[in-house]
């Protein structure tokens, strides 16, 4: 399965850059650092080329706030599952800290 996420409308897909990433493992999109520009109706976009289907998600409203008073602290999600490997082979492992 391929993985990209879109902004409001077909074909707007997201570019992937420093503040954007899309999962490849589960689909998800990770934005560091929101910024009102990213406010928007996002929906994914899945496909799969071995049998040349593609579905979108339904839209996701993301409103941005700006709401400086308040301070999160790090937020790091532990929901590890055992990972195998083959000797010789490479793995990818993500984790993502979330916070200011």
């Amino acid at each position: 399965l391929s993985y990209r996420w879109l902004l409001n409308e077909f074909p707007v897909f997201i570019a992937l850059d420093k503040r954007r990433f899309v999962s490849q493992t589960n689909g998800n999109l990770y934005i560091a650092n929101v910024e009102a520009s990213d406010k928007g109706n996002y929906s994914c976009f899945v496909s799969s080329p071995s049998i040349t289907k593609s579905v979108f998600s339904k839209f996701i409203p993301l409103i941005p706030q700006s709401d400086r008073a308040k301070v999160y602290p790090a937020d790091i999600k532990v929901m590890f599952k055992d990972t195998y490997a083959l000797l010789g082979q490479n793995v990818t492992l993500e984790c993502f800290a979330l916070g200011k």
